[in-house]
């Protein structure tokens, strides 16, 4: 699959990853639209430098795909995902953290506060601006 990369600098790059496979606690999205923020412009102009914390976001230490305001329609779902949370051909946009799952702000709804620290889709793991 071929996915964007911000380079930095005001560059980004169309580069080939592995076609993505759910764990079981995971959907897979058929991307519908991926939109752009203030966080992605600023990934996108600035230098790259892995590791480095913008806006409390530590960028990755390799290129992920970018793209962090998705909406799709799920294609694919993990073993432990049951009907009532996602099911194949729903339309769906997701929230672009993920968090631990168990501590008091992820079972409320606030991943982007997870006690063990947030993955940010777009900045740390890859994002939506792919198929």
């Amino acid at each position: 699959m071929k996915g964007v990369v911000f380079l930095g600098e005001r560059k980004l790059a169309l580069q080939e990853f592995p076609d993505p496979t759910p764990g079981p606690d995971d959907v897979i999205l058929e991307i519908k639209a991926s939109g752009m923020c203030g966080t992605d412009l600023k990934a996108y102009r600035e230098p790259f430098v892995p590791g480095v914390v913008r806006g409390g976001i530590k960028r990755s230490e390799t290129p992920v795909i970018a793209g962090h305001e998705p909406c799709g329609v799920v294609v694919e779902v993990g073993a432990n995902v049951s009907e009532r949370r996602a099911r194949v051909g729903q339309r769906v946009m997701d929230h672009h953290y993920q968090g631990c799952g168990v501590c008091r702000h992820c079972e409320t709804g606030w991943r982007q506060m997870c006690v063990d620290g947030a993955i940010v889709f777009g900045s740390v793991d890859h994002g939506a601006h792919a198929p």
